[in-house]
């Protein structure tokens, strides 16, 4: 889906990792985005590596500059479309109801 970060289009996979295989045409760049640990749906850095609180991937046409904490913090975020599904793992549901 077509999305901006801090204003720089991109293609936005929400809760996906997407290999550089699979780049859309164009946007050769890839990184992930971090949610916050108490919000789920809004991201708060874009980032090349993400572990814990992913949110999503995006590829860009350009290449970012990370300073030397390898982030760079989210101040707008938008997406094409009404709404994107918002999902909660199982594992997560399990772990949170603690099944």
């Amino acid at each position: 889906m077509r999305a901006w970060v801090n204003g720089i289009e991109c293609r936005f996979f929400y809760d996906e990792v997407i290999s550089d295989e699979k780049a859309p045409d164009g946007y050769s760049y890839r990184y992930y985005l971090r949610h916050d640990e108490d919000n789920w749906i809004k991201p708060i850095s874009i980032e090349p590596h993400v572990f814990v609180n992913f949110f999503g991937t995006v590829f860009m046409k350009d290449q970012l500059e990370f300073d030397k904490n390898r982030y760079i913090d989210v101040n707008k975020f938008k997406f094409e479309g009404k709404y994107v599904v918002f999902g909660i793992r199982k594992t997560a549901t399990n772990k949170m109801l603690g099944i």
